[in-house]
């Protein structure tokens, strides 16, 4: 855990009246030889928690009621702390939403080895959040308190249900949070202050950009011809390459998300991912590189459409292209597996049907990974990152992710184009991933009687809750749909 909030336990012991030879007999309770917890260091979670717990023996308290206090003290500081990476025009909702790549931004970029949670919100409205975590250290109390605090901050009041909890034997912790109350008379403190902690140096990567929205006229060589469209975490160009004479796209990371080095990493490792496998449905990469600061990655120009959007403007497409498209698929998988390499988010939106024929094409290697690429887990610890909808039940979960997980998120994927509907519904984030974790999919058969039988078997144990019973592999799935595609042309 880091040691800024080691550095924030003392302070807090101290505010509940606790004498020095207190805080010494708190200190003593922990197991690590050294003397002094510094901000920018890293020690064990089990220090923390032993020092809250003395804390709440001291006092008189349960420790879940310690740590929702100890959170409602920090949050405050550390929204001080972490006062360059946060918005002025941001509110309490907005915060929580922006925790994650504010917590790397700070942690990674002086301690790489550190494991800061990774959360996963959904905003259905401007004043509520839906909010999961899977972390092995079960801090929701302290979780609890943070968002208290936050709003404390912003002179704003929530309400918080937690409709799942780890510590109730549920698989991951989810909050649902709504902003209740707004004091817009009172007056916000500055989060420019400076405060009497620092984490470290300021992050090496400057936030380089290109000067207003006017795209720039050359990147990495390659001439800009317009911008083809952005999103949270960059911009994406078409270009020209003048020597090969073709034309390509060019992804270039968005400047707030380049202060990261995490980030960066990630977005370089997927540049470098996706280069490595070398098949005809996965899109091609041609160059990794940087520009005035920012990693971009040249790609091969994609013309035609995701199957999400293929989907929204045809509806239900034909056995035979279904069968196909998850034929090609799971080629494409197969390729990528057979280099240790775990796509980790297949959706519609990241299998793109290019013209002409509508051959497929995997993009989007962001949350991919290798067995170990220089020792850090990008996703790290906790992690539900990627598609609620789409998610295995071990990334759910937290645990070991390997080529079954792609396979099943391809199961829900063919599920929903044979049937109109998934095979786990919810009406939140947090019903939804516990329809997955419960594992429990209405039938196939059941669900689109038209479904030939030997089609819904596969599908059905594509996205069978234990792993094991899943195929044995994409290029086994990938034989299996090619003899159903022969059987349905005789």
């Amino acid at each position: 855990m880091h040691g800024l909030i080691f550095f924030y336990i003392q302070k807090f012991a101290e505010s509940t009246a606790l004498d020095s030879a207190s805080w010494t007999t708190i200190r003593s309770s922990v197991a690590t030889g050294t003397d002094r917890y510094l901000p920018s260091g890293t020690y064990p979670d089990e220090d923390a928690v032993h020092l809250l717990q003395s804390i709440a023996e001291s006092t008189g308290h349960s420790l879940p009621a310690v740590l929702e206090r100890f959170g409602r003290f920090l949050a405050p500081h550390l929204v001080k702390v972490a006062g360059k990476y946060v918005d002025p025009g941001w509110r309490t909702l907005d915060l929580i939403e922006h925790t994650e790549s504010i917590i790397h931004a700070m942690i990674r970029a002086t301690n790489p080895g550190a494991l800061p949670p990774v959360l996963e919100t959904v905003r259905p409205s401007p004043d509520e959040l839906q909010l999961v975590y899977s972390s092995q250290r079960q801090l929701c109390p302290l979780a609890l308190g943070l968002m208290h605090g936050i709003a404390d901050h912003y002179h704003e009041r929530l309400e918080v249900e937690e409709p799942s909890c780890m510590h109730r034997g549920d698989p991951f912790c989810s909050f649902e949070v709504r902003c209740v109350a707004h004091d817009t008379h009172a007056s916000d403190e500055s989060l420019a202050e400076t405060t009497e902690v620092t984490i470290g140096a300021e992050p090496g990567r400057a936030a380089a950009a290109f000067p207003g929205d006017t795209a720039p006229t050359t990147i990495g060589g390659y001439a800009v011809l317009r911008m083809l469209g952005q999103g949270g975490m960059g911009r994406v160009y078409l270009a020209r390459d003048e020597r090969l004479r073709r034309d390509v796209a060019i992804k270039v990371l968005h400047p707030s998300k380049a202060r990261d080095p995490a980030a960066t990493r990630r977005f370089l490792r997927e540049g470098r991912t996706a280069a490595a496998v070398d098949h005809p449905h996965v899109m091609a990469i041609h160059q990794v590189g940087e520009e005035r600061g920012l990693p971009y990655i040249v790609m091969q120009r994609l013309v035609g459409c995701t199957l999400k959007q293929a989907r929204q403007a045809e509806g239900r497409l034909a056995l035979a292209e279904i069968l196909r498209i998850g034929r090609e698929t799971s080629e494409g998988l197969a390729a990528a597996h057979r280099l240790g390499l775990v796509h980790r988010d297949i959706k519609p939106d990241n299998i793109f049907l290019q013209e002409p024929g509508r051959q497929v094409r995997i993009i989007d290697f962001g949350l991919a990974r290798a067995g170990d690429e220089d020792g850090l887990d990008v996703t790290v610890e906790g992690s539900v990152v990627g598609t609620p909808a789409y998610m295995s039940p071990e990334r759910i979960a937290g645990g070991h992710l390997d080529a079954a997980s792609d396979l099943f998120s391809l199961g829900v994927i063919l599920y929903e184009q044979l049937a109109d509907r998934l095979p786990f519904e919810g009406t939140s984030l947090v019903s939804m991933l516990a329809a997955i974790s419960r594992g429990e999919p209405v039938d196939l058969r059941s669900a689109a009687p038209h479904v030939p039988e030997p089609v819904a078997s596969l599908v059905m144990r594509l996205i069978a809750h234990d792993k094991s019973a899943r195929p044995a592999d994409a290029s086994a799935v990938a034989a299996e749909i090619a003899a159903l595609e022969r059987a349905a042309s005789t």
